[in-house]
């Protein structure tokens, strides 16, 4: 099974964002398609655990705003690239021509 990529969140970030936004956490949740407690175990804990990089590409998406874009790394510790947000998501691989 190949890995996932992981980063740590940045807890209270992502919480001051909901909030600035007006969204709830349940309304992210909902809108993401996930059970609220996986958005209050990421802004909700001290000490964070890592997340799979698409999870937290889904909360930056939803987050977003015409005027911001929010990022992976804007959210977390993830270094991987700004263009890689799209690809992690779509589960692009890289092909080699032979």
């Amino acid at each position: 099974m190949p890995d996932v990529p992981t980063a740590l969140p940045d807890g209270p970030k992502i919480r001051a964002l909901i909030w600035d936004r007006g969204y709830s956490i349940k309304g992210v949740a909902r809108k993401i398609g996930c059970k609220p407690s996986s958005i209050y175990a990421i802004t909700g804990r001290k000490v964070q655990l890592p997340r799979g990089v698409e999870f937290l590409s889904q909360i930056a998406r939803v987050l977003s705003t015409p005027e911001e874009r929010v990022k992976v790394g804007d959210i977390s510790d993830w270094t991987g690239g700004d263009d890689d947000d799209d690809d992690i998501v779509s589960g692009a691989e890289t092909k080699i021509s032979a």
